[in-house]
C-alpha cells in the first residue's frame, strides 16, 4: 500500500484492509482538517484507536454510558498528572473497577475506529514500526471491523462506487473459510453470500434478497473489501472449488 495519499482517492475501508492484508505493523495517521486519528495496527490487526476530537475522550464516553457522574470526571480531570492516564485516574479514585476501565476502552476504541470510517476527505500517512504499548488494546477480528464500519455509512455515493452499478457481477472467493469465521453475519447477509456462489450481476441480487436495494449494495461493497467476493467483467462458470462454507450457509 502506498505510505500516503488523500483520502478522496482511496476509501479508509480499502486502506484498513490493505493494511490488514500487508500485516503492517504500525500506526495510520487521518488527518481531515482539525482532526486527527491514528489507527493502530499489529500484523495487520486493529488494536488501538486514537482522535484529537474530545468528544472521542473517554470521560465522554462513560458519562454517555451513566458509567460517571459529570462530578466524578471532572474531579479526576483536576486529579490528572502528567504520565497518568483519566481511566487509571478513575480507578484509583475507586469511580471504576479495573474490569470497568477496560470494557470502557475497548468500546471507545471500537467507537474510535468505526468514525474513523465516516471520513471522505484529508490525508492519510502510514507510519511502520512499533511504537509505545498500550495497556488495553483491540481483540476483535479487523474484517468485521471493517463490515461494521462500511455498516454504518449512509452516503450513496460512497456506496455507489464501492459497489458498482446494476450490471456488475460478483462471485464468491474460494479458500476463504478463515475469513469466513472470523465474521459474525445475520440471517440475510448469510444468504446474500450464498447468492454469488455463482456469478450474479447487482440487479438479480438485489431482486432476489430480502435485503432493501441500498443495504445489499452496501453489503456487497464491504464483502469486496474485505475479501469474500470479488467483480468479475462477465457471467463466466467458475473454474475453482472451495465454496463449502457458502454453499452451506451457516455462519460458524
Amino acid at each position: 500500500m502506498k505510505r500516503e495519499g488523500s483520502l478522496g482517492e482511496i476509501d479508509v475501508a480499502d486502506l484498513v484492509q490493505e493494511a490488514s492484508a500487508a500485516r503492517v505493523t504500525g500506526r495510520l495517521q487521518l488527518e481531515a482538517e482539525a482532526l486527527q486519528m491514528v489507527l493502530t495496527f499489529e500484523e495487520g490487526r486493529l488494536v488501538f484507536a486514537a482522535s484529537s476530537d474530545p468528544d472521542h475522550r473517554l470521560g465522554s464516553k462513560l458519562l454517555r454510558r451513566g458509567a460517571i457522574t459529570l462530578r466524578q470526571m471532572e474531579d479526576a480531570n483536576r486529579a490528572m498528572k502528567p504520565g497518568k492516564r483519566f481511566g487509571t485516574v478513575l480507578v484509583e479514585m475507586g469511580v471504576l473497577e479495573a474490569k470497568d476501565l477496560v470494557s470502557g476502552v475497548i468500546d471507545q476504541t471500537r467507537d474510535i475506529i468505526l468514525q474513523a470510517f465516516r471520513l471522505t476527505a484529508g490525508q492519510y500517512r502510514l507510519h511502520e514500526g512499533k511504537g509505545p504499548g498500550e495497556d488495553i488494546t483491540l481483540n476483535m477480528s479487523t474484517p468485521q471491523l471493517v463490515l461494521d464500519g462500511i455498516s454504518q455509512i449512509e452516503a450513496w455515493t460512497r456506496i455507489a462506487r464501492g459497489c458498482g452499478g446494476l450490471g456488475v457481477h460478483y462471485v464468491a472467493v474460494a479458500g476463504t473459510d478463515e475469513l469466513f469465521k472470523q465474521l459474525t453475519l445475520d440471517v440475510d447477509q448469510a444468504a446474500l453470500l450464498r447468492a454469488v456462489r455463482q456469478p450474479a450481476d447487482v440487479e438479480s441480487l438485489c431482486g432476489d434478497s430480502v435485503l432493501n436495494d441500498f443495504e445489499v449494495c452496501r453489503t456487497l461493497w464491504a464483502f469486496r473489501v474485505i475479501g469474500l467476493v470479488r467483480r468479475i467483467e462477465s457471467a463466466a462458470p467458475l473454474d475453482d472449488d472451495g465454496l463449502e462454507f457458502v454453499l452451506n450457509g451457516e455462519n460458524r
